[in-house]
């Protein structure tokens, strides 16, 4: 079974939390006040009003809830629970007789006077009480209230003034139809100044996913939490239940059927047929729609749709009418007779077939069993799709036809291709949508049929759509070379076409996969031969294509700016002819570009600029869309941008390699943060996609780095002895990642090395383990190691690779390090990691004052970065080299400062992050660090320290 939600630590609540606790604050004062916290039935009313009572340190808590026991409800329920323990006050207040069970109230006066006597002997009592401490009258599920207690909240609400006293009542607003007896309360409480309203919205995305995650405690795998979130719709009760039926094997909980359906059978059973109909439209409705589906009058079917509405169960769009929650809608559908489905979905099919969208027709056909109309559509609506950029919703509709292929008869003539060519578009689909594995699938099946024709260019032609697939994984070197080869051999003496021009513009590229036997003059010639015959052949993106290679040859040789130029020029030719995918690829060679002549700034921006086109163009999850992200999640990292950085990686939506790659790119973050078991608790989620090994070499280092912080560097050493082997299968090698990681592993060793130096041990073994780590670097191909030689990501490490030998030999060179700050300039934290290490290379050689200074610098930048982890190992040296550095000017960093000014203007985080361009998560986080540093307990506190210690204008 999942945790229930109580035993996990809040996530997502936390600006509600700081409101409600500000109150209670307000209320210890004398600031009387009442909060109403409204929210749909599971959305965590209870659950943050518990986090309220759990912190409410010498604070009288009364606490009462209302039941729905029908139209009448029990008179004062929640005041009867509330007061429940205050019998002596009934020896006062007689009148109390009538709330508290067991007591004789006195005998009946007139009935407007007796309960007016009611109310002020509750309102004495909670005064009283306040009177000798701070008190907290929370009143549950006031939408179930009856009159009088209704009445007496109003009496209560009206009279807050210098009490000690915070009330705070809960309500469901999707049970708050438009005569609900509650809404005129509300009306008239919102008015009066001590009130104050929290609407507590659904978790967002990347909340709902770490909800998820820890209530599932590992047990299930990533792509499954990820479905469980998007399912819920941000309900955490929605979560648990559907979490808990994830590991039984089930889809929708019974109990949270029941509890759905319990809504809808409330309604009229005209209501609830217009529902059912809606369910089975499985979206937006139009009012004529139903009207035919129903076959109800207007005047029926408008009174039916007004009670479904007013209850809750639908929501009306200009457009119709649709379900306020999914799985509501999946509830009501599940609940359907099997021949009521069928005649539904016959009668949208008709429908759609009529006004509608292919997809529609597709889906409707598919469910009412008119098979051959299914398959048809299916395969119209996939045409659509990919012509509206929608690669995902066009490789579902392709898997519906081939999955109807062997159904019908005569598919072929049915939807007019064969299915040779549905598995080549939904390889090319799936690897729009960044469903890498499934493309590869359908390739690989695609190659099998192109087999059995005698078309040479067909069988190159798929074995070229192979290679493309394969591209991402980085591991499948022996079959890219294979395909490439045999497509090769396959259109070698064939005249020029667009599929031979394919076929040589890959073939040029070769060097990627490792092909052997080839040189940089044979690869020109081949992408030279490519724009030839792909002009002859009239193959502008093939044309495009090579363009784009032929830059690439020029950053080989050395001539970035022209390389830079020539891509350029490429990339605006494929966006001239629609070729997006060899636009975006010019664009990636160029943002690399970037960063090799040292411009991270442009690099950063130039990424993005790739992976916002690919989002547009509904590429955003694939390769190239996917490469653009984690070019700009690296080139942020290395600047120290953060923030923006861990913002960008926020991906819930993203399919599962892509979703892997962009979270592998924000562990070296996370670790440099110091939220070592994040990046624990990241590595196990993406454990078992072993096919991602890029990602796997980015999760070893970080994990190694993270080791090595927390003073275990034999198991830092481990971690990268793993990552260096796994850099020697890849297919291209990348020497920066290489130096890397071993710049990681001789580090550890270094640090090994000393221990056992202070114990008299011999270093001998850590040495020539260290040696030998660096001689990593060989596996790395020629072609590789001169097109990043010359980057500042591969400078900078071997520059410290350098400085760390001589640290691991035990003479440790302050010149050396100063190299190493020098190489590492255009990358301020790695740059950081450099001086670290330098001050304490001068500190042992005597010089204490440029010692002090390095580590002043140091202290200062990790503060304002955030890197915990160098900021206390600096300050370790320094406390044990006894330096003395000027302390620092200000205890908050200025983002920091920013966050707190615009929280003491009275902005919620999602405020906040709107106005600093931030997600809302990374202002909580700034925020819980201000707090952290001055020690307070809450946001307002947290406002109140600052100003007093003139942190704040």
């Amino acid at each position: 079974m999942p945790r229930l939600a109580t035993g996990i630590p809040l996530i997502g609540r936390e600006p509600e939390l700081d409101t409600l606790r500000a109150a209670l604050r307000r209320a210890r004062e004398g600031r009387a006040g009442a909060v109403l916290l409204a929210g749909d039935a599971g959305v965590g009313k209870s659950r943050l009003l518990g986090e309220l009572v759990a912190g409410a340190d010498g604070v009288t808590v009364l606490s009462g809830r209302c039941l729905d026991v029908g139209e009448a409800g029990l008179p004062y329920l929640p005041f009867a629970e509330a007061l429940g323990a205050q019998r002596e006050a009934a020896k006062r207040w007689p009148v109390l007789g009538r709330l508290l069970p067991g007591l004789t109230p006195p005998e009946r006066a007139d009935q407007t006077m007796e309960r007016l006597r009611l109310f002020d002997a509750v309102h004495a009592v909670l005064v009283d009480l306040a009177a000798r401490g701070p008190v907290l009258l929370a009143l549950e599920d006031l939408h179930w209230a009856d009159a009088s207690t209704r009445d007496l909240v109003l009496f209560l609400l009206s009279r807050l003034d210098t009490q000690r006293l915070l009330v705070v009542a809960t309500y469901r607003t999707d049970d708050l139809h438009r005569r609900h007896p509650l809404r005129p309360l509300l009306a008239e409480v919102s008015r009066l100044p001590a009130v104050a309203r929290i609407e507590l919205a659904p978790l967002g995305a990347v909340d709902t996913v770490a909800f998820v995650s820890a209530l599932a405690e590992g047990a299930l795998p990533d792509t499954t939490v990820h479905t469980v979130a998007e399912r819920s719709e941000g309900n955490p009760f929605f979560c648990e239940e559907l979490t808990a039926a994830v590991r039984r094997g089930a889809t929708l909980p019974d109990g949270l059927a029941e509890l759905l359906l319990a809504r809808v059978e409330r309604l009229s059973p005209e209501a609830q047929r217009v529902v059912r109909a809606v369910s089975g439209a499985a979206q937006l409705v139009a009012h004529a729609s139903l009207r035919t589906v129903c076959g109800l009058d207007e005047d029926t079917l408008e009174s039916a749709l007004r009670e479904a509405v007013l209850h809750n169960v639908l929501v009306a769009a200009e457009d119709g009418y649709a379900f306020r929650h999914a799985l509501l809608r999946e509830a009501v559908y599940d609940d359907l007779l099997p021949g009521e489905r069928v005649r539904l979905h016959a009668a949208f099919a008709r429908l759609a077939g009529e006004n509608g969208t292919a997809a529609a027709l597709a889906h409707h056909s598919f469910r009412s069993h008119d098979l051959p109309t299914a398959l048809a559509a299916s395969v119209r609506a996939a045409d659509q799709a990919a012509g509206m950029d929608a690669p995902g919703d066009a490789l579902h509709h392709l898997e519906q036809a081939m999955q109807l292929w062997e159904a019908v008869d005569g598919p072929e003539r049915i939807c007019g291709r064969d299915q040779l060519a549905l598995l080549r578009s939904a390889a090319a689909m799936a690897s729009a949508a960044g469903e890498v594995e499934r493309a590869v699938t359908y390739a690989r099946s695609a190659v099998a049929e192109a087999d059995l024709r005698d078309d040479p260019e067909l069988a190159a032609d798929t074995r070229h759509q192979l290679a493309i697939a394969l591209i991402p994984f980085d591991v499948h070197r022996g079959e890219v070379s294979k395909a490439v080869a045999e497509a090769w051999e396959l259109v070698r003496d064939r005249p020029a076409s667009v599929v031979r021009a394919r076929v040589l513009a890959l073939r040029a590229r070769a060097w990627v996969w490792g092909v052997p036997d080839v040189d940089v003059d044979e690869l020109r010639g081949h992408v030279q031969q490519a724009i030839a015959d792909a002009r002859a052949a009239g193959a502008p993106e093939v044309e495009a294509d090579g363009m784009v290679t032929l830059a690439a040859f020029e950053d080989w040789q050395g001539n970035i700016e022209l390389s830079t130029r020539l891509g350029l020029a490429a990339a605006e030719r494929a966006a001239e002819i629609g070729a997006v995918r060899v636009e975006l690829r010019a664009l990636h060679n160029v943002t690399c570009n970037l960063l090799v002549s040292g411009d991270l700034r442009g690099a950063a921006r130039m990424a993005a600029r790739v992976w916002q086109r690919a989002e547009r163009t509904g590429l955003g999850w694939s390769d190239v869309g996917v490469d653009g992200r984690t070019a700009e999640l690296f080139d942020l990292y290395v600047l120290g941008d953060w923030d923006t950085a861990l913002d960008r990686a926020e991906v819930p939506g993203a399919p599962r390699f892509a979703r892997a790659r962009i979270g592998a790119y924000s562990a070296p973050i996370l670790v440099a943060q110091g939220r070592f078991a994040e990046v624990e608790d990241l590595a196990a989620r993406l454990a078992g996609q072993r096919d991602d090994a890029r990602a796997g070499v980015l999760l070893g280092i970080a994990l190694a780095e993270a080791a090595q912080w927390r003073g275990d560097p034999a198991t830092a050493v481990a971690e990268i002895r793993t990552v260096t082997d796994r850099l020697s299968t890849l297919t291209r090698s990348s020497l920066a990642d290489m130096r890397w990681a071993v710049v990681t592993g001789v580090s550890a060793l270094a640090d090994l090395a000393e221990q056992a130096r202070r114990r008299g041990a011999d270093t001998d073994e850590l040495v020539g383990q260290g040696e030998e780590l660096a001689a990593c670097g060989e596996l790395v191909s020629p072609m590789q190691v001169r097109l990043e030689e010359r980057s500042p990501d591969t400078r900078a490490p071997t520059a410290r690779l350098a400085a760390e030998l001589n640290r691991l030999r035990g003479a440790d060179a302050p010149a050396a390090w100063a190299v190493a700050v020098e190489e590492a300039a255009p990358l301020p934290y790695w740059q950081l990691l450099a001086r670290w290490r330098w001050a304490a290379a001068l500190l042992a050689h005597g010089e204490r004052d440029a010692a002090a200074e390095q580590v002043r610098l140091v202290r200062d930048a990790a503060g304002e970065l955030g890197a915990r982890p160098l900021e206390s190992a600096v300050a370790d040296l320094a406390r044990r080299g006894r330096l003395t550095a000027a302390p620092a000017t200000d205890v908050l960093t200025p983002r920091e400062r920013a966050v707190l000014e615009l929280v003491a203007d009275g902005l919620t985080n999602r405020q906040v992050g709107e106005r600093l361009f931030i997600s809302e998560k990374t202002a909580s986080v700034h925020l819980s660090r201000v707090m952290a540093k001055l020690g307070a307990g809450s946001r307002a506190e947290a406002v109140s320290l600052a100003h007093r210690r003139g942190l704040l204008g």
